[in-house]
């Protein structure tokens, strides 16, 4: 009930001239630069969004879904005596619809929404223009028109990213045998200063919201540009979506709603792109700060200077690395499970690690054995992931946010399921080589294999493995939980979803005219 009181008295005192509802969550705390007078202007509403999205230690988007749906997943282990100030408990117990977000769920609500209302309102003012027939701005050369186009791209990019974050936490996942007409969280797509309009909040429903999301992507693919670094203002371009950014996003929109020829596609485009690669080392991918600039296989990333303040800090939580040293965080709680440990080859029975383990380079640069945990004798050998915090300055170290391995892997399932197992190696023994391991000959490929692969490549980054399970419409099983009082979360995963904060239920009259 403290939080809760502190957010209703925090939320009266921003939004003293409008009703209290959850609308209130799309009027910024600050003014979003506007009106803007020039292309360059309108960069700096653009940047507003990057800001927002990793803007707070403890709550940024993007490491909240990672923490969340990572803990919830069949690959994770819970650590109950180190748990720190998260909901990792209610995530490994799988409360979901039945508990109330708290911590880093309840805060990341809210910036999720700050971040849509930063895209709404120089979006808006773009629409108007184009509704006028006129350029946005007076006297605009076509070099002006070329950059009005990536930042819208990247605004529409943005504002479908923010409710892609909100689909995958406060609502239940497409379903692509269902009519997904239940409505859970607002959706506005229009900047407005209407009083009025501010207390009718209209709730999408699931379909509404992914259908949105496309849009913006798509949309946003059609006006970025593949090399966008002579348009935009940043040392650390990556940092910024280009067109293959949304591309990679539709791929990932195409896959979990189960439409994997349109996933495919997206695959093909980035796949034959000459500036993205897997030539490199896995750890170059995580050990750059952001003057540092990015590893080849990187498509989009956060980058922090090293001024920065706005650092994350929630991989801490479910990874080796404190983020200010190499040492454990006290609050460390969610090493990788020993049954996918087991799954993947890189445990024995005995809890020993194994020759292919040891052989693998992901395992050697991107992960972290303990025999015994540093901060307690008693508890026994656990595998973290060691992805995070790698760079000179660690705790400003980039976080790629979409690698080109998630990519050859997507391919990889999608092309085993279409038969195709000539193709589906091909990509697979890609990411293999890089990690040091030896081809898959197709004949002998099974999609236990890709499976596996994907388990080592992308653990703890994106909420990727219940994302990947919900995409193929597999069982999330339970790793390493008591089998007496867990069982599979089973498609099409109705009930796997959290509320969205009670602060919203209580002011928002929706939820209650619903």
């Amino acid at each position: 009930m403290k939080t809760t009181i502190k957010y209703l008295l925090l939320i009266f005192t921003l939004f003293t001239t409008i009703s209290c509802n959850q609308d209130a969550f799309f009027e910024l705390k600050r003014p979003n630069q506007f009106p803007w007078v020039n292309v360059n202007e309108l960069e700096l509403g653009v940047r507003e969004p990057y800001f927002l999205l990793n803007r707070d230690p403890w709550s940024h988007a993007f490491g909240t879904i990672a923490l969340k749906n990572f803990t919830e997943s069949d690959i994770a282990l819970f650590l109950p005596q180190f748990v720190g100030a998260s909901a990792s408990a209610a995530y490994y117990n799988r409360e979901f619809s039945k508990a109330i977000p708290a911590y880093e769920m309840l805060d990341t609500f809210i910036k999720l929404y700050e971040m849509v209302t930063a895209c709404n309102g120089p979006l808006q003012m773009l629409s108007d223009a184009e509704k006028a027939g006129e350029d946005p701005f007076p006297s605009m050369t076509q070099a002006d028109r070329d950059k009005v186009n990536q930042f819208k791209g990247e605004l529409l990019f943005m504002r479908g990213l923010a409710y892609w974050y909100l689909a995958r936490m406060y609502a239940p996942p497409y379903n692509p045998n269902g009519n997904n007409d239940g409505r859970f969280f607002t959706l506005r797509r229009e900047f407005t200063t209407s009083s009025e309009q501010l207390k009718k909040p209209v709730l999408g429903s699931v379909k509404e919201v992914y259908d949105a999301i496309e849009e913006d992507w798509t949309n946003a693919k059609n006006l970025l540009f593949e090399d966008h670094a002579p348009l935009v203002y940043d040392v650390n371009v990556r940092a910024r979506a280009n067109k293959y950014a949304a591309s990679a996003m539709l791929m990932r929109l195409y896959f979990i709603k189960g439409e994997h020829d349109k996933a495919l596609a997206e695959c093909n485009y980035i796949l034959n792109s000459p500036m993205y690669d897997l030539t490199e080392e896995p750890i170059q991918a995580f050990n750059k700060n952001g003057k540092d600039g990015w590893g080849r296989e990187v498509i989009w990333q956060t980058a922090c200077d090293e001024i920065s303040g706005a650092y994350g800090r929630m991989e801490t939580i479910y990874a080796r690395s404190h983020f200010s040293s190499t040492s454990m965080a006290a609050w460390a709680s969610q090493p990788l499970s020993h049954w996918a440990l087991k799954q993947v080859g890189w445990m024995n029975e005995d809890l020993s690690e194994t020759e292919e383990a040891r052989n693998d380079k992901r395992y050697q640069q991107i992960y972290f054995r303990y025999d015994e945990d540093p901060r307690s004798p008693t508890v026994g050998p656990m595998v973290w992931s060691h992805k995070w915090f790698r760079a000179p300055d660690q705790r400003r170290s980039n976080r790629p946010l979409i690698r080109l391995a998630e990519v050859y892997l997507t391919r990889s399932i999608i092309l085993f399921n279409k038969n195709d197992k000539v193709g589906a190696a091909a990509d697979l023994n890609v990411v293999r080589n890089r990690a040091g391991l030896a081809n898959i000959d197709p004949n002998a490929l099974t999609a236990d294999m890709i499976h596996n692969e994907r388990i080592k490549e992308m653990a703890t980054e994106n909420g990727d493995r219940t994302y990947y399970l919900i995409g193929l419409q597999l069982p999330i099983g339970i790793g390493d939980r008591d089998p007496g009082k867990f069982s599979p979360v089973m498609p099409p995963y109705s009930e796997y979803y959290w509320q969205v904060p009670i602060v919203e239920q209580d002011q928002n009259q929706s939820y209650h005219d619903n």
